[in-house]
């Protein structure tokens, strides 16, 4: 039976009159759409087969920890036995479990992460609006004149789109929190190129959350790091695809560029040795490499404000005023509507509620009104119902890496594009 991707990627190449290699993104190897092969499907077969010998509990596992589980204990496909080798390891972790995720013989979430520094998550902040009932401040006992009023509490407002940031060095960090903090987004500090299973968990929270997500990549500038927001879109691409195709992912190489080294003259370093691209990174760049350490160290505020430029065209300053000025309205119209009904029957209900709170709490003075909050369910008040959100306005600025609103192939060249260098001037 064809994958989702193969059928998407053949489905691409026929419309367009393209050969697959057109249209193959990362190496044949790699790209989670050239995977549905024979030898891949036996890989994948093979590690689903492993997992549940040296598994049978099924509880998640690390990678790493799987490798140490298989040692002894199975034979590869080809015969020979798992070892406890750098060979064994780089062939588990690169071909058997991108092969038994990508074609569905193993659950994304059997396997986490084994890398030794996890992922760094700062949560968005939202909670759902909701009526209470709250009186006036008390001490120890309630006064006789007690005016009950409704309030809503939670968020009346939601930012259009969720984002992520992800940046391959943890330095940043300290730069970027409260960005995270100002915007709402998430950061991700995997300590190099990003797995399969982090951008997994990233997606599957974006889908969770229902919105469209925005993933802002940030990378040293070399090949690899300007390979790295390819890989990172590329990876995106299929496990949407293939597992949340609902969601709309945009995904953003902010930084760093050509462009960014040169207007901020940053230092460039030699480039390794041992980096077999470096002559055609040279010829296309005109200069060798230069690490996100140093855009952090030496122009912080420059860098700061190219990531938050980035997230500015999906993020909605005004949504947070407008909210307010509706909050405001609706809890006086609905406390108008409070006085206008309540009851004496209703307002010593309201008592008996606040009181049983209170009788807990003789020796916790500062905690009372606290305590106070009543559901207005329990008191028998009429109140209007919880009011929608507001979702807020965004204006793209920047053209993306990925967009999935856009054409499969369109995206893909785009890809491919970034991948060889194509565009890029220097002086």
């Amino acid at each position: 039976m064809t994958t989702t991707l193969r059928a998407i990627i053949e489905s691409a190449a026929e419309s367009n009159g393209m050969p697959l290699k057109s249209l193959t993104v990362l190496s044949t190897a790699r790209d989670p759409y050239r995977l549905d092969t024979p030898s891949y499907h036996l890989l994948g077969q093979w590690l689903a087969d492993a997992w549940r010998q040296v598994c049978p509990d099924r509880r998640p596992i690390h990678s790493r920890g799987l490798h140490y589980r298989l040692v002894g204990q199975v034979t590869k496909p080809d015969g020979q036995p798992y070892h406890n080798t750098d060979e064994c390891w780089t062939w588990l972790s690169e071909k058997a479990i991108k092969a038994a995720r990508f074609l569905g013989y193993l659950p994304w979430d059997a396997l986490r992460d084994a890398r030794i520094t996890p992922p760094e998550w700062a949560e968005e902040r939202f909670q759902p609006p909701q009526w209470r009932i709250v009186t006036e401040d008390v001490f120890v006992v309630l006064p006789d004149t007690l005016e009950p009023r409704l309030v809503l509490d939670g968020d009346l407002c939601r930012q259009p789109w969720q984002q992520v940031i992800v940046a391959e060095k943890q330095g940043v960090g300290d730069l970027l929190r409260p960005l995270c903090k100002r915007y709402n987004a998430s950061l991700v500090l995997p300590s190099g190129e990003l797995s399969d299973s982090t951008m997994y968990e990233i997606l599957r929270r974006g889908a969770e959350n229902g919105r469209p997500m925005a993933i802002h990549q940030l990378g040293d500038f070399d090949p690899a790091g300007h390979q790295m927001a390819v890989s990172t879109a590329r990876t995106a691409q299929a496990i949407r695809d293939s597992q949340f195709p609902e969601l709309e992912v945009r995904v953003h190489a902010v930084a760093l560029t050509l462009e960014q080294c040169q207007e901020w003259d940053l230092p460039s370093t030699p480039l390794k040795e041992t980096e077999k691209r470096a002559d055609r990174w040279q010829a296309a760049m005109g200069r060798e490499q230069t690490e996100l350490d140093a855009a952090v160290a030496l122009v912080p505020n420059k860098f700061q404000a190219v990531v938050r430029d980035s997230l500015d065209q999906y993020w909605d300053a005004d949504v947070a005023e407008r909210a307010i000025t509706i909050k405001d309205d609706l809890m006086g119209k609905a406390n108008v509507r409070l006085a206008d009904t309540i009851g004496e029957e209703t307002l010593a209900a309201i008592r008996y509620q606040a009181e049983l709170r209170l009788a807990d709490l003789e020796e916790l003075v500062e905690e009372v009104n606290k305590a106070l909050l009543i559901d207005p369910t329990e008191a028998g008040v009429e109140i209007p119902p919880d009011p929608e959100v507001i979702i807020g306005d965004w204006t793209p600025t920047q053209a993306p890496l990925l967009d999935t609103s856009e054409d499969w192939s369109s995206n893909t060249r785009r890809l491919i594009a970034r991948k060889q260098y194509e565009g890029i001037t220097h002086d």
